[in-house]
């Protein structure tokens, strides 16, 4: 008896083979990143349930990776499991928004603290090639808008890994929906301010000098400028997806840092 020939996989299931292929994430983590950026993007609006199955066919899967995903979704806050009823997504608020900046502002305050204290710098060393890749990016005059966003997210995780806190900062870190959001600011025809290439000169530059100051043994100067680099994003990004009908931010989200 001939076995019928299976189906083609999906643009959406070639995607995350060739993304498994390039990271160490697993197969629910690399769902969970796909179906984040559906729904910072629109492509899920909010209050529509996500079926298991249904995305299981979609990217060739079982449902059990999928189940994985969703929990990651819910633990990014972007989507609520409701039981025996399914994954319904939520509405990512401007006030969301702010609180996932602001987290990353206390967690990456904290390792850069961290890592100023600590006498031992060698965990550095695998910063500064990150630093040298957003230095490049910064002195293009057109480059991606997505890598630049991309590259300076990967000094902030290098910083990270290198302060050694990885049950606590870097596990906190890691469950906010970052990439995401990214590529849904990034990617849209009027993007942030890095489309000018004075942000995007002090950007480097900032990161610069952080990494000038945690080798210093500076704490203060370098929680500071992490405070400082961080900040800027959020009012930027703020300031982006704010649109008319949205309700508003509350304004101490944006005073306590």
């Amino acid at each position: 008896m001939t076995r019928p020939a299976s189906a083609p996989p999906t643009a959406a299931a070639k995607a995350v083979r060739s993304s498994r292929k390039l990271s160490t994430a697993t197969t629910g983590e690399q769902i969970a990143k796909q179906l984040g950026q559906a729904i910072l993007q629109g492509r899920y609006a909010p209050g529509e349930r996500i079926g298991e199955q249904a995305v299981a066919e979609q990217y060739s899967l079982s449902r059990g990776p999928v189940r994985d995903a969703l929990r990651i979704l819910e633990r990014q806050g972007l989507v609520e499991i409701r039981p025996r009823r399914g994954a319904y997504v939520i509405e990512l608020a401007l006030n969301d928004v702010a609180d996932i900046f602001n987290v990353r502002c206390a967690l990456l305050s904290l390792a850069v603290r961290y890592l100023a204290h600590n006498p031992d710098k060698s965990g550095l060393v695998s910063v500064d090639p990150r630093l040298d890749q957003l230095r490049r990016l910064a002195a293009q005059d057109q480059p991606s808008l997505l890598d630049f966003a991309q590259a300076t997210g990967r000094v902030a995780i290098g910083l990270l890994q290198a302060c050694a806190s990885v049950k606590v900062i870097q596990a906190t870190y890691r469950d906010l929906p970052h990439d995401a959001l990214w590529r849904m600011l990034w990617v849209t025809p009027q993007p942030p301010d890095y489309v000018r290439p004075v942000r995007r000169a002090d950007t480097f530059h900032a990161y610069e000098d952080l990494l000038v100051a945690i080798r210093a043994g500076q704490a203060d100067a370098a929680e500071a400028l992490m405070r400082r680099i961080m900040t800027e994003t959020r009012d930027e990004v703020l300031h982006y997806m704010a649109r008319p009908g949205t309700d508003p931010i509350d304004p101490f989200r944006q005073q306590v840092y």
